[in-house]
């Protein structure tokens, strides 16, 4: 099954790899099928504490809520890439390591970011994903899942 949950969260993310993020229509009808064909109704989205978004408390819910949670992380921006740097099968997570940079839209400041996803998966759906600073970070937090 662990496989699957790979090919599953790479089937999602893959498409994005290297693509500007500010360019994509979060409304978009096959934004949103993507979403509901991959997303537990249930979902749950967690960001990194240092990171955009509601503030460090932020817990974003439902499919509608992934969406939100990635308008407002890109809102700042006028450019905004994803590099995708590995796909780790952790039982029923999958680590998502990545390099991550924008252009502030205001400011034309670039700003750079390492971080990892952590998909959670239940019953062949994302169940929750959750944000580190570190693969390690990530790593740990699946184990306690298990």
């Amino acid at each position: 099954m662990s496989q699957q949950n790979v090919e599953l969260v790479r089937s999602l993310v893959e498409p994005f790899n290297g693509v500007d993020g500010t360019a994509i229509d979060f409304d978009d009808d096959a934004i949103r099928e993507l979403i509901e064909r991959t997303h537990a109704p249930d979902v749950e989205l967690r960001p990194l504490e240092s990171g955009a978004g509601s503030g460090p408390s932020a817990l974003y819910r439902g499919r509608d809520g992934v969406i939100e949670y990635f308008k407002e992380w890109l809102d700042p921006f006028s450019e905004y890439r994803v590099e995708l740097l590995d796909y780790i099968d952790a039982g029923n997570c999958v680590l998502v390591p990545s390099r991550q940079w924008g252009v502030g839209r205001v400011s034309g400041i670039r700003a750079d970011i390492e971080l990892t996803y952590l998909y959670e998966l239940r019953d062949g759906l994302i169940a929750r994903i959750d944000q580190y600073d570190t693969t390690e970070d990530a790593l740990e937090a699946a184990r306690a899942r298990d």
